[in-house]
């Protein structure tokens, strides 16, 4: 039959300088995405995973050998969205940065933060939520991501390798819009679930 594979292996044939390929499910899908980028072409794709980090693990359960990712891959964004606050009724208050620091959410300084949420009001229905926006991880592969992409590479060893390198983390980066006024303290907590010790 006509599998994703197969359409995959077509468009090569046109020769397009940029492939998009929806999601690498399979390995007959990843290998036809990494025969595309070993020949020249840019290929975009998405995996599902929990963070940037654990898409290299990914590609690698996959079935695509270590030294076809080491050659082909060349930047990893994970990406998740928040709810933002609504303009209509965004009110201000202030949290006690311990207490944010008690449910796993690091900040800077002492004392009080502002912070904001919405009261709700009609143009958001009463949710205090109006739109969303994205919250990214962008992690580089780097000469030092290469080395440790291994057969047996841990994805700790892969985070410990992020973190030196100053990987702005989901959570780092959702922090900044909370920080910011763009979404509350729920959100942050809900979309970073498991993603403090990173």
């Amino acid at each position: 039959g006509i599998g994703f594979a197969n359409i995959l292996r077509n468009i090569l044939r046109q020769d397009p300088d940029i492939i998009m390929v929806g999601e690498l499910r399979d390995y007959d899908t990843a290998e036809n995405a990494v025969q595309a980028a070993l020949t020249g072409h840019l290929v975009l794709s998405t995996l599902h995973t929990n963070d940037a980090p654990s898409s290299i693990i990914r590609m690698l359960d996959i079935g695509i050998p270590y030294f076809l990712v080491q050659s082909v891959l060349r930047g990893i964004i994970s990406q998740r969205l928040v709810r933002k606050i609504c303009p209509k009724c965004i009110e201000t208050y202030v949290v006690d940065s311990k207490e944010l620091q008690q449910m796993g959410l690091e900040v800077s300084g002492a004392g009080g933060i502002t912070l904001s949420r919405g009261a709700g009001c009609l143009h958001c229905r009463g949710t205090g939520y109006y739109g969303r926006t994205a919250v990214f991880e962008v992690l580089p592969y780097s000469k030092h991501m290469q080395k440790l992409t291994q057969k047996e590479t841990s994805l700790t060893a892969i985070r410990e390798q992020a973190k030196q390198e100053k990987m702005v983390t989901l959570r780092e980066n959702a922090i900044k819009k909370l920080l910011n006024g763009i979404t509350t303290i729920e959100e942050v907590l809900r979309v970073t679930w498991g993603q403090g010790d990173i």
